[in-house]
């Protein structure tokens, strides 16, 4: 004999009878759960209402119309009645005896298997009859997967093509990663439900409670490692041991402490550069005129004039860990000719002496690498580049702002000094970046 598969489950093989009530054709119904019923069982088998007109029990019989879990009498089709659902049984009642219902495969029922568990395959959808149907769910499919992929392209070419201070830039690229996870998932989910097979697993639940006999082994086998702990016999120690806990649960508390300490406001804004500040190295030595030969760069760092009492004046160099952080300095020599001045910044250079911020605009870290042939600083952290001789515009690498210069002159003993004071931009990283 061979049976081949329809729509409504497998077709009738040689000899089968399977009339709309004949009991084969109800073995292969997609909601048999036992033995074989009548036409209203199977009725209460595709819904929750006629499940309720039609109670049966876990082997597939009609439940007793007296039965107060049978959900009250039979209702015809066409009563002229309202219509009654019946009170389930309360799920806390400890006087009803649960009800287990039982998936069983057709094969398994039909050679006379026993309860358990097991897997039912439902009814076959479409697309594993009709081509026509698994055709357009593979093209449904296909799309969203092609959708996803025009959004990844997308997100990557505006990464690297767009302009990231375009008011289009951020909406473009949260599209674009919608576009690609959006489209994957939905393809996969389309794929699940209308290609891949469908199948209901029922699995018998265990216990939840342990025997008495192992609750039992456990309490005792707690209670004689709390006695090895010796926190009966020795109070001082539990007491000890419960005022430690207490207090180290203020590690907790004292960082949401600190979320109320005041902002920073304007202080990240300046750096420690004074106006009338002399350059120093980092050796503690003032830089004077002459002391850089051409393509030559020297660190510096500011050194505060104080007044003395006398009325003298002296300065302090600020070589400590915080003015290092904010107020590190690279002073550059360039040839003559080659710096190419911002407008309003043409005296900010002293005979081809310029004067940057060391500190990368991308992350932070200290611009330290410079090309004398091509005038250009290198962040060894990220690989951003700038042109020196053009304001230190930022050419390559994740950095998008300018080095912030800083405007120097020359003192009448002949040493670099701040002319105006701090940058007139704040340094640092990303944080403070702006167009």
């Amino acid at each position: 004999m061979s049976a081949e598969k329809g729509p409504n489950g497998p077709a009738a093989a040689d000899g089968d009878d399977l009339t709309p009530d004949s009991p084969q054709r109800r073995m292969h119904y997609a909601g048999y759960q036992g033995e074989p019923a009548d036409k209203a069982d199977q009725d209460s088998m595709s819904s929750i209402f006629k499940r309720t007109k039609h109670p049966v029990d876990t082997s597939g019989r009609p439940k007793d119309d007296s039965d107060p879990r049978a959900g009250g009498p039979d209702v015809t089709a066409g009563h002229g009645g309202s219509e009654v659902l019946g009170t389930p049984p309360n799920p806390t009642d400890s006087s009803q005896t649960p009800e287990t219902s039982v998936m069983r495969s057709a094969t398994a029922t039909a050679q006379g298997a026993g309860g358990g568990g097991g897997v039912t395959p439902r009814a076959p959808h479409t697309a594993e009859y009709d081509r026509r149907a698994a055709r357009r769910a593979e093209r449904l499919i296909a799309f969203w997967f092609t959708i996803s992929i025009v959004g990844t392209v997308g997100f990557i070419i505006t990464n690297f093509v767009g302009d990231k201070h375009a008011q289009y830039y951020t909406p473009a690229m949260g599209s674009a990663l919608g576009l690609a996870v959006g489209g994957l998932g939905v393809g996969m989910i389309l794929w699940a439900k209308r290609l891949m097979p469908h199948e209901q697993a029922v699995q018998e639940r265990h216990e939840f409670t342990s025997p008495q006999e192992e609750i039992a082994v456990t309490e005792e086998e707690v209670a004689l490692g709390f006695a090895d702990t010796g926190l009966a016999r020795y109070p001082l120690l539990r007491r000890s041991l419960l005022a430690a806990g207490t207090i180290l649960g203020g590690l907790v508390v004292v960082p949401l402490l600190n979320l109320t300490n005041s902002k920073p406001g304007k202080k990240l804004d300046h750096t420690h550069w004074v106006k009338g500040a002399r350059l120093v190295n980092l050796q503690g030595r003032y830089v004077k005129l002459g002391d850089i030969a051409i393509g030559g760069i020297e660190t510096v760092l500011p050194a505060i004039p104080v007044k003395e009492a006398d009325g003298s004046l002296s300065y302090e160099p600020k070589l400590d860990l915080h003015s290092k952080a904010d107020s590190t300095t690279i002073l550059i020599r360039l040839e003559p000719g080659v710096n190419k001045p911002r407008q309003g910044r043409e005296n900010w250079a002293v005979d081809g002496h310029v004067a940057y911020s060391k500190i990368c605009t991308h992350a932070g870290c200290p611009v330290s690498l410079y090309e004398q042939q091509t005038h250009h600083l290198l962040c060894p952290c990220h690989q951003s580049v700038f042109d020196v001789p053009d304001g230190c515009r930022a050419i390559f690498g994740p950095a998008s702002r300018s080095l912030p210069q800083l405007a120097i002159a020359v003192d009448d003993e002949g040493y670099f000094i701040a002319r105006d004071g701090d940058y007139t931009e704040p340094v640092g990283a990303a944080f403070w970046e702006r167009s």
